[in-house]
């Protein structure tokens, strides 16, 4: 694992309407590829973030978040 408290930028990101079993509950939710330079960060987008603010390119922090039912 790689930790970082530096902020990265976001590169791409989907919201899914549709997710994988186990995950229906959680829908919708987006998920996102962030740029930390010499490596890129997959995962979800917090959903604090309201939709109409998320950006390409916005500075964006990993943060280790441990879901519902141990997820």
């Amino acid at each position: 694992m790689v930790r970082s408290d530096r902020e990265g930028k976001l590169v791409t990101y989907s919201k899914l309407e549709y997710g994988p079993v186990g995950f229906e509950a959680d829908l919708p939710y987006a998920i996102a590829v962030a740029d930390y330079g010499a490596y890129k960060v997959f995962g979800r987008l917090s959903k604090n973030i309201p939709e109409n603010e998320i950006k390409v390119g916005m500075e964006v922090k990993a943060v280790v978040n441990k879901l519902p039912v141990d997820k």
